[in-house]
């Protein structure tokens, strides 16, 4: 490739980059970032990401080593962060039932207090 051509496609790279930013709405742009920000804090720590209980409206992750066989099924299996607001994120405590254990935080208070929730048994 010669270094007309190479420019031109790095050119191209970064004007279509700064485009597709560009394109979302400025609060659409901040919730994909506030989304992001939680998991980029609690997938390392080893939370997985539901696939079967996210929608484009209702996010959620949960904690495997929470997980806990052979509960009835009104209570939760595992321990869960969910949000539809990204500054609002919510935990359920492995265990909890329809009505309680769901707690409403900052995502600050949600850094916070990860270990606590990390280390929740059910029971």
């Amino acid at each position: 490739m010669s270094r007309s051509s190479a420019a031109k496609k790095a050119r191209r790279k970064k004007r279509v980059g700064a485009r597709n930013e560009s394109w979302l709405p400025d609060e659409l742009h901040a919730e994909i970032k506030g989304v992001a920000r939680i998991a980029d804090e609690i997938i390392p720590r080893g939370w997985e990401f539901d696939t079967d209980f996210s929608t484009d409206e209702f996010v959620t992750w949960y904690y495997p080593p929470s997980a806990v066989e052979g509960l009835d099924e009104s209570l939760e299996p595992v321990t869960r962060i969910w949000l539809t607001d990204a500054d609002e994120p919510h935990v359920i405590l492995v265990g909890s039932g329809e009505g309680d254990g769901d707690v409403t935080l900052t995502v600050e208070e949600l850094f916070a207090r990860l270990d606590e929730f990390e280390g929740h048994q059910a029971g």
